[in-house]
């Protein structure tokens, strides 16, 4: 199965930074890493009967993780996730 997330940032400032995550631009959450407690959230989930909101949620904390440790929390405006 191949797998496609779309990541687009909404905002960022210094105590975090928000992220659309989902199969394409019309079918998005949200999610948040909050800068100054370390922490990866959910602040709303994917609304639709044809994608997993957990499947997509999932990947999109990864990535967030990865620009965190790997990237220097180089948040970066968009980024996909293929596989």
């Amino acid at each position: 199965m191949a797998v496609f997330v779309v990541m687009v940032k909404d905002f960022e400032d210094e105590d975090r930074v928000v992220y659309f995550y989902g199969p394409n631009e019309n079918t998005m959450g949200r999610i948040e890493y909050d800068k100054k407690h370390g922490v990866i959230n959910q602040i709303s989930p994917i609304e639709s009967n044809d994608f997993a909101d957990d499947f997509f949620f999932k990947r999109a904390g990864r990535r967030l993780s990865r620009l965190i440790m790997r990237e220097n929390y180089n948040f970066v405006d968009r980024t996909t996730i293929e596989s």
